[in-house]
């Protein structure tokens, strides 16, 4: 999972943006055939409950079934979600929905195209067993799927590098 934050969804169908993609370097080229399957959701947050980033997270895409979206963002946002900063182990989860489709661009050429990402859910946690228990929970009878999502899909990572704006020389 690589996840770029930024101020406004604009900036990812920028032209300086789109540009980069259009003209990847030998690196990325030659790299790219290896990259299957990919999903890529420009997403807005719709909620987000907790403070800081932990070094495990779990990544849950979902698609709301039309009948069950409300309902089912209402759990998620009066319900689950609240409750994950004061978990043991846990201590953030962002609710995302996937706000515009990405630019078909040279690097997707390469790689082939991108999935979207309809609905979203990070949790983050300084617990790999907590964060994962918490995902499979959700994940499973009783979870999301119960609640109207369809196409469940749960996965974990450790964090590998973080790098904020004010970092990167200019």
């Amino acid at each position: 999972m690589v996840l770029y934050e930024v101020e406004n969804l604009a900036t990812l169908a920028s032209e300086a943006y789109l540009a980069r993609l259009d003209n990847p370097t030998p690196w990325t080229t030659r790299m790219m055939p290896h990259y299957r399957g990919m999903n890529r959701g420009l997403c807005a947050v719709v909620a987000s409950f907790g403070f800081g980033q932990g070094g495990s997270a779990a990544l849950i895409r979902f698609t709301p079934e039309a009948l069950h979206s409300v309902p089912l963002n209402r759990w998620l946002i009066d319900q689950a979600l609240p409750a994950v900063p004061q978990m043991p182990g846990l201590g953030s989860a962002h609710l995302l929905q996937g706000a515009q489709a990405a630019a078909m661009t040279n690097e997707q050429r390469i790689r082939g195209v991108d999935r979207g990402v309809d609905s979203a859910l990070i949790v983050t946690a300084y617990d790999s067993n907590a964060v994962t228990a918490y995902a499979n929970e959700l994940c499973s009878a009783g979870g999301l799927a119960d609640r109207g999502a369809s196409e469940v899909s749960c996965s974990t990572y450790q964090c590998s590098y973080s790098l904020s704006s004010t970092e990167i020389a200019e």
